[in-house]
């Protein structure tokens, strides 16, 4: 049984501490395996540590975006750190729209909802959700030795020496790293030829070198001798390239990571860190035209376009050619929010602030980065701060249906619903088939317990936008709060029908069930409530 295979036992055993360390040694080890980082996220969920599960999730989707599994186990774990329904508008780039300004007694709610039942006809664009991920640095996957007695010996070796260096890694044990690193070479010793050996002992080393020049001797020693093995292992010319560099062998490094580049051409997500640890290098040489050279192929899909495309911007502004670096700048910015790297586009957007005080965009996407960090912290320092940067974005363009909706986010998150249900009414009279602020809207109505009025703007929504569960789920709760249990159960089976995986649907089923006093049947959508909420490890 390998590490891996191990791992997945332990879970299913119930004894998920145990599984979350072997999963974390077999990730570690082995960066590529989406598997494994799906796993592990399972297991961490069940330890409780929803914010690193979440992570696990996004690596894994990372290699393998399209896996419908990782992905239900990524939306599992973000509904477990912030339950309930919440809808709220995108943070993404999108073309700004603008109107002319209208009289405010033409916001009352009525004459939004008389418009927006006028155009339920007309066609309009589907909601689309997107979600980017976190940076992923990736690994070669390793090979099992050949079965036979001596290469089993050397497989237990291995699997004892990753279940230790999961352990250390993990609980941060340094005498267990080096109780990991004696059963690697106990499986070295069995098979010289074992690769998979090598590339953990590489690992292994590199986590114990940061402060130790001799253990960074061997680690570069161990990369030749797994090279020797599998010459065109982009990884680990890439680790190779990292020692190298850490032990001021500049030049070698420059050339290793070309040759981990070469090698990358069927992994191009590794591109883009291999070209900014090269420009780093060709910097530290002195070499600044040739890394702006090297910062510039990174390409703009890559999660590092906006490390690279900050590089640019400082270059430039080294240079004096100002005119140049700020849309640099933007475009850095724009390529953190949009990989969810929301600390990276807050640094960039203060400077484009610190450039230009009264530069919209820059507040209104600073605006954007904070509310996202908002979503993970739920620190209010940051919805206030926010707050202030979306109006700094208003009082240059009042009217601007973007900049509105995100005050009035910000306003009902903080609490002050009257406040952010004036600015969504002017934002939806701009628009008003907007979905996203229209279900805002229905939501925070709901909150005041303004239940009817709730209940027309959900339904105009599941008017533009049928295949919207979210606002089903919510014409059903309203029915459910009323007592009024067959409409419930028509909206909430409707729910069922568009969206037939969300544990919350069943949840509600399953009490409108149980008002009507079918209890076999409530029984049965709790279940299925559960089994939906399981995450899957495999």
């Amino acid at each position: 049984m390998n590490a891996f295979q191990d791992g997945i036992r332990l879970f299913k055993e119930g004894r998920f501490a145990e599984s979350v360390e072997k999963l974390h040694a077999v990730a570690s080890a082995e960066h590529t395996n989406h598997k494994a980082w799906n796993a592990l996220g399972v297991a961490l969920s069940r330890t409780g540590d929803i914010d690193q599960a979440i992570v696990c999730f996004e690596n894994a989707l990372l290699l393998d975006s399209a896996n419908q599994t990782y992905l239900k186990n990524l939306d599992r774990a973000k509904a477990k750190r912030f339950g309930g329904v919440r809808i709220t508008p995108l943070a993404e780039e999108k073309p700004i729209a603008t109107a002319t300004a209208v009289p405010e007694d033409r916001f009352s709610p009525e004459a939004i909802i008389e418009k927006a039942r006028k155009i339920v006809e007309k066609p309009v664009d589907p909601l689309v959700f997107v979600d980017a991920s976190p940076p992923l640095y990736t690994h070669s996957a390793p090979e099992s030795s050949t079965s036979s007695p001596t290469g089993d010996q050397a497989e237990e070796f291995l699997n004892r020496a990753l279940s230790l260096f999961g352990q250390a890694s993990y609980h941060e044990m340094p005498d267990l790293m080096q109780e990991a690193l004696s059963y690697v070479d106990k499986a070295i010793a069995v098979n010289p030829a074992f690769y998979d050996a090598w590339q953990l002992k590489v690992s292994v080393l590199i986590a114990t070198g940061s402060d130790n020049h001799e253990d960074l001797t061997d680690a570069l020693e161990a990369c030749d001798r797994a090279l020797a093995i599998k010459p065109d292992q982009a990884a680990m010319w890439f680790n190779k390239a990292g020692i190298l560099e850490s032990l001021g062998r500049y030049d070698e490094a420059i050339t290793a990571y070309d040759r981990s580049y070469a090698y990358s051409a069927d992994e191009p997500m590794r591109l883009g860190l291999i070209l900014m640890k090269k420009g780093a290098t060709l910097e530290a040489v002195g070499r600044d035209a040739l890394a702006l050279q090297v910062y510039e192929q990174v390409p703009v899909q890559d999660r590092f376009f906006g490390d690279a495309m900050e590089k640019k911007a400082e270059f430039l502004e080294q240079s004096g050619e100002m005119d140049l670096a700020i849309p640099s700048l933007r475009t850095a910015g724009m390529s953190h929010l949009k990989q969810q790297q929301y600390e990276k586009a807050l640094h960039v957007f203060d400077h484009l602030l610190l450039l230009n005080q009264t530069d919209e965009e820059a507040s209104y996407n600073k605006g954007i980065a904070l509310l996202s960090l908002y979503d993970k912290s739920q620190s209010r320092d940051l919805l206030e701060n926010a707050l202030i940067n979306f109006d700094i974005a208003l009082q240059a363009q009042p009217d601007n249906m973007t900049y509105l909706i995100q005050k009035g986010r910000c306003l009902l998150d903080l609490g002050r619903f009257e406040e952010g249900l004036q600015y969504l009414d002017r934002a939806l009279w701009i628009n008003p088939s907007d979905g996203i602020t229209l279900m805002n809207k229905g939501i925070a109505l709901y909150q005041l317990s303004r239940h009817d009025e709730a209940l027309k703007y959900f339904d105009l929504v599941c008017s533009h936008y049928p295949e919207h569960s979210a606002a089903w789920i919510m014409k059903s709760r309203i029915h459910l709060d009323w007592k009024q249990y067959d409409a419930a159960l028509m909206e909430i089976d409707e729910a069922i029908r568009r969206s037939g995986d969300d544990p919350r649907a069943f949840d509600q089923k399953a009490v409108i069930l149980r008002a009507l006093g079918r209890e076999k049947e409530a029984a049965e959508s709790e279940q299925k409530a559960r089994d939906l909420s399981e995450m899957s490890p495999e």
